[in-house]
């Protein structure tokens, strides 16, 4: 197995001040990334998978939650320091994952040109490694959300990351945009707690999933979340279940 490839970080630099000035954007339109290779590194610690192809968005679906199964299985032996690496991520969406990038992320060409600039930047790129910037990365996201939601003890391992990709913006925006994001526990009790109350969230799922991620976010104010299992959130939140359901 060959060693996976990285940008250098000068380079991710470059590419960011690049589309910041509008001066790249012209390269998201073709069929391949024209990159410099040999602002290209190995990572000595990072193998590149085999297979790992992802499905491509089609008329009835964009295969979030598939391809999070995809990218994580590819991907399995990454420690979460590695997984925050940004040359990582930027390489893929760049090189080995481009024509899903194009079809998914590809966004309108004939935009203002400021406004495509934010749309490459907001997809392609990872500003800072912060968790909430990796959650909504295009790729990064979807194995970060795997990874948080993968549990060996259930019979179909991935049930909970198919909640979580019920919407990509429960997964990049909702519950991506708070600190719960960097528990697992605190994921998978909420998670946990959406499943087993199906007819309560059958309608209005956005807005009741945003009322309890702001919820446990509040409850953390006064309590240290990360000290608590996954049963401590499910029952927190049987306790507003009756403010849930007014949505």
């Amino acid at each position: 197995m060959e060693l996976q490839k990285l940008f250098k970080q000068n380079y991710v630099d470059e590419l960011i001040r690049a589309v910041r000035n509008g001066n790249n954007n012209h390269l998201y339109d073709n069929e391949a990334f024209e990159f410099n290779e040999e602002k290209t590194l190995l990572s000595p610690v990072i193998s590149k998978p085999d297979n790992g192809d992802f499905l491509l968005p089609g008329y009835n679906s964009n295969y979030d939650f598939e391809n999070a199964k995809i990218i994580y299985e590819a991907y399995r032996t990454l420690t979460p320091l590695q997984a925050s690496d940004i040359r990582f991520w930027t390489y893929l969406t760049h090189a080995d994952y481009y024509g899903y990038m194009k079809k998914r992320w590809a966004g309108n060409a004939n935009v203002e040109p400021a406004a495509r600039s934010k749309y490459i930047l907001d997809h392609w790129f990872i500003s800072s490694p912060t968790q909430n910037n990796f959650t909504r990365h295009a790729i990064a996201g979807l194995w970060w959300g795997a990874y948080l939601t993968y549990d060996s003890t259930r019979a179909d391992p991935y049930e909970l990351t198919r909640v979580l990709f019920t919407q990509l913006d429960f997964a990049t925006r909702t519950l991506g945009a708070y600190s719960l994001a960097r528990h697992k526990e605190a994921v998978m009790g909420i998670l946990d707690y959406i499943l087993q109350n199906p007819d309560l969230f059958a309608s209005h799922f956005e807005q009741k999933s945003r009322f309890l991620t702001r919820y446990l976010n509040q409850v953390g104010g006064i309590k240290p979340l990360t000290y608590f299992d996954r049963n401590f959130f499910k029952a927190t939140l049987q306790t507003v279940e009756e403010r849930i359901s007014r949505f």
